[in-house]
């Protein structure tokens, strides 16, 4: 307690600093959700699958639906549920555990799990063997167009290896503990000078008030930190005592020279370094104490005006790259962004990837501003999710924006450019009270080897501009889908097509190549 009171604050940044370490858990746990949810995505929209809910091919549970297909996939739970809500197949793998076909109908019966998950949701279930990771997806044709014949579900079993993997990925003692909330859902305890505990309440659907609760017991750094920093200070104190003895004794023989010599050298020290610096001057009121102070204060003004400039600064560049609205960058950032990336990766493939928004201005029109700007605002988070850490992502204008990713080869250009389509077209707009399905188009162009003569401003400004063009052609077709633009490797120079005839030129030539869709890879269009 005395050395709390010494440095205010201490247990304070350390409960933050758990907090933290709790949310990581959380988005860990998030992250691998989002997994199980694109593996049931995959087989609940496959041909196969489809066909198994209409006729129950036997072949197909004794080829796919294995205990090692379970494994390698690291799931626990398959479960195929029909259109008339009945279970058709289940598979449930762990060593330690059973789940009976009535248990995992009662598990996915539940009405908060059957009605978040019932469209293809994810989240925590309680179910007899323990807490389950469950996502689901309907079953769909590969294309994903055509009547749901049921619902395809997986997922994973909370165990001792699925806690041990969490811990190893994140450095973390990581506990998970599914039980009634006797305390608060997010609280911080010391339990000694050593050891810390937080704790942190995921909400589970069918949990009956249950709650997955993750516990973290830690070592205290910062309170450690603190009684060294304490002690440390208590023996200045004492050391500075004993030279303030000393300088007494001295500054009655050196009342007045010495005072001037030290005034001088921190004046030409402040005058070369800039830095934080206190003057020593005397707490008389004569001359030399008065100008000691006028120095003193002179120095903190000047310290603080330049914090203030230096903030002031950074604040104005930074507003200058972020559009206001979404958070992502401008086209100034992009820009800028740009010129950096050609230094870092010469040589690499550039593509560029523009993105619009389907009929937004209905968005506007009918519901209103504010809620076409949470539309937006939701869209840059989802592309956010579907691009990598280094790719270079902006709002470019009004409901558009662009990607640019860097050595990336043609097959996942056009993953890329599938997925934005899919993930939007999947995703539910708006708020509690305004529920939106939106679609958007896509149009991209790939420089699949850039030369030195291609590392430009030119080039990458023609390359945004047919990746424009390849846009307007995926809203021609109809929206809700999306066109790609490839150049042969043999271009290069800047002669990228930036009109409608040169790119029509250009593909019967067999210089760009066009991709979408229908055709499946990529193909020369005469």
């Amino acid at each position: 307690m005395f050395f709390t009171l010494i440095l205010p604050g201490v247990e304070d940044i350390e409960r933050r600093s758990c907090f933290v370490d709790l949310m990581r858990v959380e988005q860990a746990i998030q992250q691998e959700l989002r997994r199980i949810q694109q593996s049931s995505r995959e087989w609940g929209q496959w041909d196969d699958s489809y066909h198994y809910a209409a006729t129950l091919n036997p072949d197909y549970e004794a080829n796919n639906l294995t205990v090692n297909w379970l494994t390698d996939l690291k799931l626990n739970l398959l479960a195929i549920v029909g259109a008339d809500g009945q279970l058709l197949v289940s598979r449930f793998s762990h060593p330690e555990h059973t789940l009976t076909e009535p248990l995992v109908m009662e598990t996915l019966g539940a009405t908060d799990v059957e009605s978040r998950l019932r469209d293809g949701g994810i989240g925590l279930v309680k179910s007899p063997a323990g807490v389950l990771l469950l996502a689901s997806s309907r079953i769909l044709p590969t294309k994903g167009q055509g009547p749901s014949r049921g619902t395809f579900y997986f997922g994973r079993l909370i165990d001792d290896d699925f806690i041990r993997e969490l811990s190893e990925q994140l450095h973390l003692p990581v506990r998970l503990i599914s039980e009634k909330p006797a305390l608060p859902e997010l609280r911080f305890e010391a339990l000694s000078e050593n050891q810390s505990l937080s704790q942190m309440g995921v909400p589970l659907l069918n949990a009956g008030g249950d709650d997955l609760y993750i516990h973290l017991q830690q070592e205290r750094p910062y309170y450690q930190q603190m009684l060294a920093s304490a002690r440390y200070y208590m023996a200045a104190i004492f050391l500075a005592g004993l030279f303030a003895s000393l300088v007494a004794y001295i500054f009655l023989q050196h009342v007045l020279v010495r005072p001037i010599l030290v005034l001088k050298a921190e004046a030409e020290r402040f005058s070369d370094a800039h830095k934080s610096i206190y003057f020593k001057h005397s707490t008389t009121q004569d001359e030399i104490g008065q100008l000691a102070h006028a120095f003193e204060e002179m120095a903190e003004r000047v310290i603080e005006g330049r914090l203030l400039l230096e903030r002031e600064r950074k604040k104005f560049e930074h507003d200058s790259l972020t559009d206001p609205l979404t958070g992502l960058g401008n086209r100034r950032y992009q820009e800028q962004a740009l010129a950096m990336d050609r230094e870092s990766h010469s040589g690499a493939s550039r593509l560029f990837i523009m993105i619009d928004l389907d009929h937004f201005k209905q968005v506007n029109d009918r519901y209103g501003h504010d809620v076409g700007d949470g539309v937006l605002q939701q869209m840059a988070k989802l592309l956010e999710q579907c691009s990598r850490g280094q790719d270079i992502l902006a709002r470019s204008g009004g409901e558009e924006f662009s990607l640019f990713c860097a050595g990336i080869d043609a097959g996942s250009a056009s993953s890329i450019a599938k997925r934005i389509c899919q993930e939007t077209a999947a995703h539910l707009f708006g708020d509690q009270d305004i529920r939106l399905h939106l679609t958007c188009s896509v149009g991209f162009a790939l420089c699949p080897q850039c030369g030195a003569d291609t590392q430009n401003a030119e080039c990458d400004a023609r390359l945004l501009k047919l990746a424009d063009l390849a846009l307007y052609q995926a809203k021609a077709q109809g929206r809700n889908t999306w066109v790609g633009y490839r150049l042969q490797p043999e271009i290069s120079d800047c002669r990228v097509p930036v009109s409608e005839a040169a790119l029509h030129d250009a593909v019967i030539t067999g210089a760009v190549v066009s991709f979408g869709p229908e055709s499946g890879n990529w193909v020369t269009v005469p």
